[in-house]
């Protein structure tokens, strides 16, 4: 019995031995329990993008709708609320699709046009204003989620006129959105020209006409 203790001990010691060396070079894993809170948030600096677009045949003329989503990261928001106007830019391009003898292809511009939503803030008054050219009337409110709410709608542009438009033929649109460049007083901005990498911009998005809205629109 004694034996047998003594051998246990060694076989103990051997154990402890080649598990110190081993444990040494495994390195510390991080977990995160989901089970600690009710709810776990990640903070990510997502691009702008463009969602909810909506074409209609009116007035004898094809509109767009659209929103412009997630247009100011923490950076620029900060600008903002401390009294830094921020600019958000729609630029819509209307293009007609044609194609020659040789059956290639090609598309000609109509127009291109450049949409700005201003937002300024009022520190001591605490007041949001979005001003929406060519609308003539700024639009107050003392809440910032409804202030970009505002700014970020693009409602009834104008597209194609009747006029414009030729039985047959298909039709294009390239939209973008841009937030520009940070502008600072006394023009600044060119003493912190470090401030143009917060400019955001959106993929481009195309889409075709519905020959069915081309089509109500000529009948008009």
């Amino acid at each position: 019995m004694p034996g047998i203790t003594t051998t246990a001990k060694k076989l103990c010691v051997c154990l402890l031995i080649l598990i110190i060396p081993v444990q040494a070079f495994i390195p510390v894993v991080s977990k995160l329990h989901a089970a600690d809170k009710s709810h776990i948030e990640f903070a990510a600096d997502h691009p702008p993008y463009l969602e909810d677009f909506v074409m209609s045949s009116e007035k004898k003329q094809i509109s767009l709708s659209l929103n412009v989503a997630n247009p100011f990261d923490h950076e620029i928001r900060s600008l903002l609320l401390n009294g830094v106007s921020q600019k958000i830019t729609l630029s819509i391009k209307v293009k007609v699709n044609r194609i020659n003898l040789y059956l290639v292809k090609f598309n000609r511009e109509i127009s291109d046009t450049a949409y700005t939503h201003d937002i300024e803030y009022d520190n001591l008054k605490k007041l949001f204003t979005v001003s929406m050219r060519p609308h003539a009337k700024p639009i107050e409110t003392t809440s910032y989620k409804e202030a970009i709410k505002i700014a970020t709608q693009f409602k009834d542009i104008t597209l194609l006129n009747k006029n414009q438009l030729n039985e047959g033929q298909s039709y294009q649109v390239d939209a973008r959105t841009e937030i520009r460049k940070v502008r600072l007083p006394f023009h600044l901005e060119y003493l912190f020209f470090f401030l143009s990498a917060w400019d955001r911009k959106s993929n481009n998005y195309t889409i075709d006409i519905p020959e069915r809205l081309i089509t109500e629109t000529l009948k008009r």
